[in-house]
C-alpha cells in the first residue's frame, strides 16, 4: 500500500517475537537502511518488546538516525510508525512532524503499544504466526521525496522447540530431597539441550512442594519459554505453569515451583496419579537470538496525490479499528440469558448460572473440577467463600468476552487473585499489568504481599523496583507499616536488594 505524498516505506518482519532475549529497557535493531532522497542517510528501528524503566508494560518503537550517516550533521523529516495487521489493514500509527535528526540518535513513542495487547489480549491481530510487522514512513519537512519507496526487511530469531511427556512411576514413594533427572536432548543435533532436576522440598505445614532445577547444557541458548501441564486420568492437560527463564548472567541453573504440591496430587489420585503415575507434559522453546537478518527487496513506485499531516506530535493519530468478537458475544447472549446453563458459582449472598464446558476452556482448576471426581462433579455447584460477587461478575464476564472494561487497582488486585486462583492466565496476565501501571507509594507494599502470596516473581521484582525508587515516599506509608507488620523478613528483603 504506497503512500499517498511519495514517501521512504521501511517494512520490518520480525518472526518469533515472543522468543526475543531482549529484556527491559534493551531493544532489538531492524536492518540499517538507506534513504536516498534525503542525502542517503542511514537509519534503523529499534523495538523495545519488553519496555523501558518508566514504561516497562508497553512496547517502545523508535526511529534512529545511524552514526556513520551520510548528509548534514542535522536532517530534518516527518516519519510515522505503525504495526500492521496480516491483511495489511493499520493498526497503531503515531506521526510525528519536523523532527531533528542528528547522528547516532533516536526519536519515537516509548509507550507505542501495551505490552498486554501485542502479546495477550490482541495477539492475533498483531502476531498472526508469532510475526510481528513494524512499518516507517519517512517524508521530508520541507520539499518532497523524488521517488516513492517500499524497502522490505526480515529479522528471525531462531528457536527450537521440543515437547514431551515425562511419566514418575511410584510417584507417593520419592524421597523428599533426592533428585529425579530428565535429559531434553536436541532433535536437529542430538546434543543435551538441558537437563530438569525434580525433588521434593518441606513447605508450610506439612505440605511438600514439588521443585525443579534446570540445568543447561546448550552454551549457545540464551533464553527459553516453558508451559508445564498435568496429565489427568483421561489424558487431558491441566495447564500448570508458564515461566520464562534467561541465561545470559553466567548462570545456568535456574529453579522454579510447580503449582500443585504432592499432598494435594495425592489428595487427588484417583484423578491426577493412575496407578501412581505422575505425568508431565513439557512444551519448551530454545531461543538463541537473532539468526538471521536481511533486506529482502527494495520497490520504486510513483504517485502523485497528496497527504495533509497532521502536527500532532507523540500522539496516537488513529485508534486501532475495534476488532470484532463476534463468538464472544454470542457466548456472553447465552450467559445473560442463563440458556442451558448446567452449574452455579455460589457466595455467601449471591449465585451465578454458568457453563461448565465455557468454564472447563478457560480455566484449567475448573476442568479438574467438572471432568474429574470431584464433588463439583454431580452436585452441580461449586462454593466459593473468598471471593466478592462483583470480583466473581467480573471473572465470568472475562471469561465468556475475553474482554475486561472499567478496571480500577482495587478491582485488578481482586481479579489477580481470583485468576490465579482457578489458574486463568490470560486474566492474571492482564490484571498483573494494569497493576504495575498504577504502582504508587500508598499502594506498593499491598502489592508487594500480594506477589508473595501468590508467588509470582516478575510481579515482585517490578514493585520490589518500584519501592527501592520511591524509597522516602514509602517508608512512611500505611502500606510500608501495614507490610513491616505483616511480613517483616519481606521488607528486610526489600531494602537489602541494592547491597547483594
Amino acid at each position: 500500500m504506497a503512500c499517498e505524498e511519495k514517501c521512504f516505506t521501511f517494512m520490518w518482519r520480525l518472526e518469533n517475537v515472543n522468543f526475543c532475549l531482549e529484556k527491559k529497557d534493551a531493544s532489538i535493531r531492524s536492518p540499517d537502511f538507506v534513504v536516498d532522497s534525503i542525502d542517503e542517510t542511514k537509519w534503523y528501528l529499534g523495538l523495545y518488546p519488553r519496555g523501558e524503566t518508566q514504561y516497562e508494560n508497553c512496547v517502545g518503537f523508535f526511529l534512529f538516525r545511524h552514526a556513520d550517516s551520510k548528509g548534514d550533521a542535522q536532517v530534518s523529516i516527518n516519519y510515522e510508525l505503525a504495526f500492521i495487521a496480516k491483511d495489511g489493514a493499520v493498526l497503531t500509527p503515531w506521526k510525528a512532524n519536523k523532527h531533528d535528526y542528528p547522528k547516532n540518535q533516536g526519536q519515537g513513542f516509548p509507550r507505542f503499544q501495551k505490552r498486554g495487547d501485542v502479546f495477550i489480549t490482541k495477539r492475533s491481530a498483531f502476531l498472526p504466526q508469532d510475526t510481528l510487522t513494524a512499518r516507517c514512513r519517512i517524508w521530508k519537512s520541507v520539499g518532497e521525496m523524488t521517488d516513492d519507496v517500499r524497502c522490505i526487511a526480515r529479522t528471525r530469531i531462531g528457536v527450537e522447540k521440543r515437547s514431551f511427556l515425562w511419566k514418575l512411576e511410584n510417584f507417593s514413594t520419592l524421597e523428599s530431597g533426592k533428585k529425579y533427572t530428565y535429559k531434553i536432548k536436541s532433535l536437529a543435533h542430538d546434543k543435551q539441550l538441558m537437563s530438569v532436576n525434580l525433588s521434593l522440598t518441606e513447605g508450610l505445614g506439612s505440605e511438600e512442594i514439588i521443585s525443579f532445577e534446570l540445568n543447561l547444557e546448550e552454551q549457545a541458548i540464551k533464553f527459553s519459554t516453558l508451559l508445564l501441564s498435568l496429565v489427568n486420568i483421561s489424558g487431558n492437560r491441566i495447564e500448570c505453569n508458564r515461566e520464562e527463564f534467561w541465561f545470559d548472567d553466567g548462570s545456568k541453573s535456574k529453579e522454579f515451583k510447580f503449582f500443585f504440591t504432592m499432598n494435594k496430587l495425592i489428595a487427588m489420585k484417583s484423578t491426577y496419579l493412575p496407578d501412581d503415575i505422575l505425568s508431565l507434559h513439557w512444551e519448551w522453546a530454545f531461543s538463541k537470538g537473532v539468526i538471521s537478518q536481511e533486506i529482502e527487496d527494495v520497490q520504486y513506485a510513483s504517485t502523485s496525490s497528496k497527504n495533509n499531516f497532521s502536527n500532532a506530535q507523540n500522539v496516537n493519530n488513529q485508534k486501532m479499528s475495534p476488532l470484532s468478537y463476534p463468538l464472544n458475544d454470542n457466548l456472553k447472549s447465552l450467559y445473560d440469558k442463563n440458556f442451558l446453563c448446567d452449574v452455579k458459582l455460589k457466595t455467601s449472598t449471591d449465585t451465578f448460572n454458568a457453563h461448565k464446558v465455557i468454564l472447563s476452556a478457560s480455566s484449567s482448576v475448573f476442568e479438574a473440577m467438572f471432568s474429574n471426581d470431584m464433588k463439583e462433579k454431580d452436585s452441580n455447584c461449586v462454593n466459593i467463600e473468598d471471593l466478592s460477587d462483583e470480583t466473581i461478575s467480573r471473572m465470568l464476564a472475562y471469561i465468556y468476552t475475553a474482554r475486561i472494561e472499567d478496571l480500577t487497582w482495587e478491582r485488578a488486585s481482586l481479579l489477580y487473585a481470583a485468576a490465579d486462583k482457578y489458574a486463568i492466565f490470560s486474566l492474571k496476565n492482564i490484571c498483573s499489568s494494569y497493576i504495575k501501571d498504577n504502582f504508587s507509594p500508598s499502594n506498593a507494599g499491598e502489592v508487594l504481599l500480594l506477589s508473595e502470596f501468590h508467588a509470582d516473581s516478575d510481579l515482585k521484582s517490578a514493585v520490589q523496583n518500584y519501592m527501592l525508587k520511591h524509597l522516602k515516599e514509602i517508608i512512611n506509608s500505611d502500606g510500608w507499616k501495614l507490610l513491616m507488620e505483616t511480613n517483616p523478613a519481606l521488607a528486610a528483603e526489600t531494602l537489602s536488594l541494592p547491597y547483594k
